[in-house]
């Protein structure tokens, strides 16, 4: 548990100052939604080239296709589970019920897990828990979307499909697709070309932009939850989510999965995805959509809070 607090503590950190920053009154809830936007649109989208494009190849992509094949399980399961108790929130305003769907949906699928495999398995797994994301961003630009804005499978929701996010991750795909082209009949670049250097410039302006994707969901985070009502935590349905997100929802993917052969490594690192807790981003994009972000807020809160002691104990009858 000590060494879970210790991987979570740069998250929780920046999680405070979002929280002392909101309660000097130095940001608000316009800002937030402001801040929620600019990451969403600029920050995030740069997060998704640059780990794409630096890490993977359009051969890794189709060799271990199980990694985000697994998630995008994991992902449907959630979704699954919230469509089904959906009806027992018949009290709860629409964005209470659309930001619950989507928590349900969401876990936490690349910064704590991406700290918890390296410090258990080293490297490879950091590696996997990367590949992993792509089955996540699908997920959520896909069945997120339709959870956080409840709409039909319609061409308006199509319309909404195509996100600043979705794009980039399409355009990764096609940069994998162009230079596996160009390997394969012998006409990549220079390194040192014009082309080259540029290609480069690129990469890296994406890195540093996409470097501020999870400090900047963790102030929007904290800033939310310095503007919670203790009711919002303290709640028969913050505790039915929290049980869901936490206990049922793991116990169907872990049973899931063990009913497929799978590598060990790869095994472990999905078991390790499948019992997160809430998506930090669950308040930007409660911010963006127009969603319960309080609500978010307080999921996120409990369920980080919660996980100290509900992950170790997965992992050990887990694995």
């Amino acid at each position: 548990m000590l060494i879970l607090f210790i991987k979570m503590l740069p998250l929780i950190l920046m999680t405070l100052a979002g929280y002392a920053l909101s309660r000097l009154k130095w940001v608000d809830a316009p800002f937030n939604r402001q801040l929620s936007l600019v990451m969403l649109n600029v920050f995030y989208p740069c997060l998704i080239v640059s780990s794409i494009v630096r890490n993977f190849t359009l051969e890794t992509l189709l060799r271990n296709w199980m990694m985000p094949a697994g998630t995008v399980f994991i992902l449907v399961t959630g979704w699954l589970v919230g469509l089904a108790t959906l009806p027992l929130l018949k009290r709860q305003t629409e964005a209470t019920r659309r930001c619950y769907h989507f928590i349900c949906l969401m876990n936490n699928y690349s910064f704590l897990p991406i700290l918890m495999g390296a410090a258990l398995w080293g490297e490879k797994a950091v590696a996997l828990v990367i590949f992993s994301g792509l089955g996540s961003e699908l997920c959520v630009w896909t069945l997120g979307v339709k959870a956080l804005t409840g709409q039909k499978l319609d061409r308006a929701f199509l319309r909404n499909l195509v996100s600043v996010p979705m794009v980039a991750l399409m355009f990764s795909f096609a940069v994998l697709a162009v230079r596996s082209a160009c390997e394969r009949y012998g006409c990549v670049p220079d390194a040192a070309s014009l082309p080259g250097e540029l290609l480069k410039t690129l990469l890296e302006t994406c890195r540093m932009a996409g470097g501020a994707t999870i400090p900047a969901s963790a102030l929007i985070c904290g800033a939310r939850i310095a503007m919670l009502h203790p009711g919002k935590i303290f709640s028969p349905l913050m505790a039915g989510t929290c049980a869901l997100r936490l206990v049922v929802i793991p116990a169907l993917c872990i049973a899931g999965l063990s009913l497929v052969p799978l590598p060990l490594d790869v095994r472990r690192v999905l078991i390790l995805i499948s019992v997160m807790p809430a998506a930090m981003a669950s308040v930007t994009l409660a911010e963006a959509f127009r969603g319960d972000a309080e609500f978010s807020a307080a999921a996120i809160l409990t369920t980080h809070v919660l996980c100290l002691v509900t992950i170790p104990v997965w992992l050990s009858l887990a694995l």
